[in-house]
Order: C-alpha cells, then structure tokens, then sequence
C-alpha cells in the first residue's frame, strides 16, 4: 500500500490518501512531520504525531491509555506495532506471489485485487483515466468504475455495482495552516438516500489531503507540519524491544 495509504489507515486512522479510494495513490511528495488532530462532535481531541520518510511511515498515538507505536515500510511490505512501556512489539507482513499491480493502477499495492485500463475520460472539466476494478472482500468480489485524475492521481468519481455513486470536485484554493491547499467537496448518492457531503483540503506540495471534515461533525487533519529529512532511527524497532507472536500467528 502506498505512503498515503498508510497516512490514512493509521496517521489519524486516518489521513486522506490524495483522496483516492481506499488506496493505492504515489507516496507523499517530501518527508515531514506533523500533529495528528481528530476532533469530534462534542470538540473533544484526540492528538498524535506522524513522521513520514521515503517509502516509510511513523505514528504514535495513545489507546487506552497507553502509547502505540505504528511503523509501516512500505517498500518491504512490512509493519511494526511498538509498545513502548512494555517494550515490546508485533511484526506484520504481506506475503504474496501475485504479479505485482500495473504501477499507477487502483490497484498498486493491493493484494488480490485487478484493474482493467478502460482508457481516458473528461469528468469535470478534467482528464481522467477510467479503470475497471475488480477488489476481493469477505462476501465476495466487488466491481466498480473508477475515474482516476491525471493531474492530481486523484479519484473523480466511482460507480460500485449495484451501489452508491462517490464524485469529488474542486471548489477553490485557500490557506490552511499557512498553506496554499485545494477546497474538495465529495458526495455519495445512492438510490434515493440523501447525499452524503465531505470536505478535504488537499496540500499539493505534500500530495495529500490534510484535513477533512465528515458528516456528523468529525474533524481529522494535520497540523504543524514541517517538512525536512526524517531521522532514519524513527523508522527502526529498538534493539532491547521483545518481539510478540500473536496467537493466530503461529
């Protein structure tokens, strides 16, 4: 999975994959660091941090109570689970012998999954390439139609057989946290459900989003970002940490 794959699934469980799908999309652009801040209806925050190098990925946040660690090398598909206060860590990697995913494609760094070029489409103004995608899950294979933009490699729109329409549009460039960002707006519609709205503000110079607000009131982003070299010793399980073997690892 990509760098802002990563971002998103743990940075704030979170961060916004240049808004692609789910998400296989090119790494952030420059390594840099920043505060993880998730804020919910009641304005209670939830804060973390995250270290973004080349290929690798650093959180650290707290769960109940307790600091975890997240550490993602991306390039060898593996990623470490810290526990400081223990000592001690799990390691998790994605074995696979399936041909590796046209590079570009929905499809790049998702196991199992298969993407058709459908070819180059205008969809809003914008050209895109269309993709057939075919994405494995538990109650069988879904299929959908994906719209991937050229200019920001993001996803302009997806049809899901037999399920909802997801469309992202630009509105405007502002300022966030002293950064010149993109304004996006996504809607879902499906059926005659009313449409579900979402804003993400997309940083070109880190090709990611970095904050987005949710139905319902939730706030996910980034702040105090700076961008600079990593040190290499973040991405790296201390030597005195114990390494666990979950259960139904062995």
């Amino acid at each position: 999975m990509s760098i802002r794959g990563q971002i998103m699934m743990f940075g704030l469980s979170l961060l916004f994959v240049g808004m692609h799908h789910g998400e296989a999309a090119s790494p952030a652009a420059v390594e840099f660091s920043a505060d993880t801040v998730q804020t919910d209806p009641q304005k209670n925050q939830r804060v973390g941090h995250i270290f973004v190098g080349k290929s690798l990925v650093r959180s650290e946040t707290q769960q109940n109570g307790q600091p975890v660690v997240n550490i993602i090398d991306t390039e060898n598909q593996v990623t470490w689970v810290l526990y400081p206060r223990q000592r001690s860590y799990i390691e998790y990697r994605v074995e696979t012998a399936q041909p590796m995913a046209e590079k570009g494609s929905p499809c790049e760094g998702l196991p199992g999954s298969q993407c058709k070029k459908l070819g180059d489409e205008s969809i809003q103004g914008r050209m895109a390439t269309k993709w057939q995608v075919t994405m494995p899950s538990p109650g069988g294979a879904v299929q959908s139609t994906q719209w991937i933009g050229k200019q920001r490699s993001i996803l302009l729109r997806q049809e899901i057989a037999g399920g909802p329409v997801m469309e992202q549009r630009m509105l405007e460039v502002e300022q966030l946290h002293g950064r010149t960002v993109e304004k996006w707006e996504m809607t879902i519609t499906e059926g005659d459900q009313p449409v579900q709205r979402s804003t993400r503000w997309f940083d070109p110079q880190l090709n990611l989003a970095i904050k987005e607000e949710s139905p319902g009131g939730y706030i996910r982003e980034l702040r105090n970002i700076t961008i600079a070299p990593q040190d290499p010793g973040l991405f790296q399980v201390p030597e005195q940490f114990k390494k666990i073997v979950p259960q139904q690892q062995r």
